[in-house]
């Protein structure tokens, strides 16, 4: 066996935001990437698609500029 080596831990580089839509059909909590755009979903419980609302990209951009796109939302006490 060779001799692990220590790893770091490391720190995130960017972030997206997930949003949950419910299956009108199962309704199931499908996670799904920030659609900006109309979209369809995809539900991994039934198999059904479905179309969903997208969220305003201008809000999107601003949560990731105020979090620094995930770098202020490091733990402070961890590093």
């Amino acid at each position: 066996m060779g001799e692990r080596k220590f790893v770091s831990p490391v720190r995130p580089v960017g972030m997206e935001l997930v949003m949950f839509y419910p299956c009108p059909y199962c309704q199931r909590n499908v996670p799904l990437l920030a659609p900006t755009e109309p979209a369809m979903g995809d539900c991994d419980s039934c198999g059904r698609q479905f179309p969903v609302v997208p969220i305003d990209n201008t809000t999107t951009q601003y949560i990731k500029l105020i979090l620094n796109n995930g770098q202020a939302a490091i733990d402070p006490e961890y590093v």
